[in-house]
């Protein structure tokens, strides 16, 4: 896989997922998870902190 294809792959949004229960040890004070994405590899999750 060329560097471009990894890119375009390392953050591409499959589909919606639970958000991983094991999550909640690297949130901030305060931080609220509000959606995870499954992508190719990963998880991407979104939270409340800007």
């Amino acid at each position: 896989m060329d560097s471009s294809t990894a890119t375009i792959t390392a953050w591409t949004f499959v589909s919606e997922c639970p958000i991983p229960e094991d999550i909640g040890p690297i949130l901030v004070d305060g931080e609220q998870a509000w959606a995870a994405y499954k992508t190719f590899r990963d998880s991407a999750v979104f939270t409340n902190n800007a």
